[in-house]
């Protein structure tokens, strides 16, 4: 079994902070008004809000010099967990700091020393009892799939097909899921589902802390894909994604055989070999699209490699991994895909000032929803500011809980398009499109 790395395990990580508060900004900003990096700090406005802040806490935690207070916790819990801070300190300090393995493991002692906040211990029992974090029915999950058996294959999948809670539990998205799916089928996929063994990817669990629960639920999914027998894993969901490819390698995981990719990925090599062709979506008619990068589709997508997280000195001073190639920079996250596909529907792509690896979280996610609604209201005001000034109103995302978010706090500043509702109106077999 894989041990994840405690407190203590980070003790000279968080030893080796100079406080020279690079964690807080974009590492190349291109305007002051657009230079931070850390949705939690613009909220709390105190270092404590930081990636850097919050290693200082568990440091004193660990000394006995401070307690999970309330007013800690509540710092805590307005980190996103976006990873933005690990990228932005890489670029001063490569791998001898690493934030935001420091950040897992303060909210893993959080929870271990019974200083969960009441809304993480709700969404932990929820995933639970429920199969998911908003405590839906777990007899529900699958009506997304009413009517939809045709598509489906009673043999041997080519593709395994992981849907998520998040558009599993949302009926407002399943016209476009189905409408992929059946782009798919239509290009001679052979497709599966998990039905009802579709429960957690284990990577809310681990954001919030409870470890336990995380490895359990990831061994849950891992059986269940390999009794499909799928050579490829198709995920719709961009949390997911970065479990299978960032999480589960902590457990020393392995899907071994079985390609992952998400859906945006997946789309794009068979566009890349013939199989399906995209035409310009007419609900968006002519003119360019804004996108938007997902935290967990974007940086912390990048495949996470179990390595010695030691570190050696060199030239008597210079500290260097003793595995440096498994450093992680974020630049191999899923970041071409999502852009290819808008292109090959004839679309001009714009770009935020902080995007791919400096990409700002529209604050869905880490639980801040659930635990400090004003903080994560406050990331998405901050997201959709970056639109004033650009050729288009319209802003893309390929997390469809980003879109759901980001759409909630529009405030008449645009309108945001969930990328799998452009691939459905776009996707055709190419057979079709000849």
């Amino acid at each position: 079994m894989h041990p994840i790395h405690t407190l203590e395990d980070r003790r000279d990580f968080i030893a080796r902070c100079t406080r020279c508060s690079q964690c807080k900004f974009v590492a190349v900003p291109q305007s002051q008004r657009h230079a931070s990096a850390c949705p939690s700090m613009d909220y709390g406005e105190l270092h404590a809000y930081s990636g850097g802040g919050q290693g200082i806490m568990g440091y004193a935690i660990l000394d006995g010099k401070a307690t999970f207070s309330r007013e800690a916790v509540h710092a805590i819990s307005s980190c996103t967990m976006c990873g933005h801070c690990d990228a932005s300190c890489k670029i001063n300090f490569g791998e001898t700091v690493e934030p935001l393995d420091s950040l897992y493991a303060l909210r893993g002692a959080m929870v271990k020393g019974g200083h969960s906040p009441a809304p993480h211990r709700t969404m932990v029992d929820h995933l639970r009892r429920h199969g998911n974090a908003a405590g839906h029915p777990r007899e529900e999950r699958l009506r997304w799939a009413d009517g939809l058996a045709g598509l489906f294959t009673h043999g041997r999948p080519d593709v395994l097909v992981h849907v998520g809670s998040t558009l599993a539990y949302d009926s407002t998205r399943w016209a476009p899921l189905r409408g992929v799916l059946a782009g798919l089928a239509g290009a001679g996929i052979a497709l599966a589902h998990l039905g009802d063994q579709e429960g957690p990817s284990g990577g809310t669990a681990f954001d919030l802390g409870y470890v336990d629960e995380a490895r359990a639920f990831a061994e849950a999914m891992m059986a269940a894909v390999k009794r499909s027998a799928a050579g490829t894993l198709v995920t719709f969901s961009a949390p997911a994604l970065a479990a299978f490819r960032g999480v589960y390698p902590r457990f020393g995981l392995d899907f071994r055989q079985v390609q992952v990719l998400h859906i945006t990925e997946y789309v794009q090599q068979l566009v890349d070999q013939g199989r399906l062709r995209l035409h310009r979506p007419a609900t968006l008619g002519d003119g360019a699209v804004a996108y938007h990068d997902p935290c967990k589709l974007g940086r912390l997508s990048e495949p996470y490699r179990p390595h010695d997280p030691g570190l050696e000195r060199h030239l008597h001073g210079i500290m260097c991994s003793r595995e440096p190639a498994a450093v992680r920079f974020y630049n191999d996250g899923c970041y071409d895909a999502p852009r290819a596909l808008l292109r090959a529907m004839g679309l001009d792509v714009v770009e935020l000032e902080r995007h791919r690896a400096s990409s700002y979280c529209c604050g869905a996610c880490g639980g801040v929803q659930e635990t400090v609604p004003e903080a994560a209201a406050l990331a998405a005001q901050q997201r959709w500011s970056e639109m004033e000034g650009l050729p288009t109103g319209t802003l893309v995302s390929g997390c469809s809980g980003c879109s759901r978010h980001l759409g909630r706090h529009a405030a008449g500043r645009g309108s945001v398009v969930d990328l799998l509702a452009l691939l459905a109106e776009a996707l055709q077999p190419a057979a079709v499109a000849a």
